[in-house]
């Protein structure tokens, strides 16, 4: 499971690169250290969340 792809950022900011580029090393550090089953599931459902939610932030700030 990818939970982003860092090949896909059509904008090409660098900003989504950082963001991207770390989330998949968090994703690799979990998968490496955490035994598979459940609670590691989520964590990874969660960091793909945090990761979407990062990227929508670059994109399209908050109006206040």
């Amino acid at each position: 499971m990818k939970v982003t792809d860092t090949g896909f950022n059509p904008s090409g900011r660098a900003e989504i690169d950082a963001i991207k580029s770390l989330g998949r090393e968090m994703q690799e550090t979990i998968e490496a250290n955490a035994p598979a089953g459940r609670r590691r599931s989520i964590a990874l459902t969660h960091l793909e969340t945090a990761l979407m939610f990062a990227v929508k932030a670059v994109v399209e700030p908050d109006d206040e």
